[in-house]
């Protein structure tokens, strides 16, 4: 009697099970892991605008919630006022400070975070939606 020492290869669906797992997970990882929102976790409705800017070099972000509890969200933290006041002032480079304030946002409080910017030497640009894309 004749033992062989090894086994013959299967039929070619054999790898065809490996390879595609392999490639979904691919995707998926490409898909979950791709930078597709600008700050996570913040819903932000913007207000509507006709006026359209050029784009900015470097921009900061400032999301300003609405009500119930409005808050102020920098670099994905959420800051107080003075706080927010002392990041600005230690930052060296002064470029734009884009603000997306939700609608229901109150008016005083986007004031104060403009004004904070403005005198730490940044340019105040108000994110809003283009009324041309609808």
């Amino acid at each position: 009697m004749r033992l062989r020492r090894t086994q013959e290869a299967g039929s070619p669906f054999f790898y065809l099970a490996p390879g595609l797992s392999t490639v979904l997970c691919l995707i998926f990882f490409l898909l979950i892991g791709g930078t597709l929102l600008l700050q996570p976790g913040i819903a932000i409705k913007v207000p509507e605008s006709p006026f359209l800017l050029v784009p900015h070099h470097d921009p900061r972000v400032v999301s300003i919630t609405g009500s119930p509890l409005p808050a102020i969200y920098f670099d994905n933290q959420e800051v107080s006022l003075e706080e927010f006041k002392k990041i600005l002032q230690s930052s060296e480079v002064k470029s734009s400070l884009i603000i997306k304030a939700d609608q229901q946002a109150p008016y005083d409080l986007l004031v104060q975070v403009m004004t904070v910017g403005v005198n730490c030497g940044f340019t105040v640009i108000l994110a809003t939606n283009d009324l041309s894309a609808e």
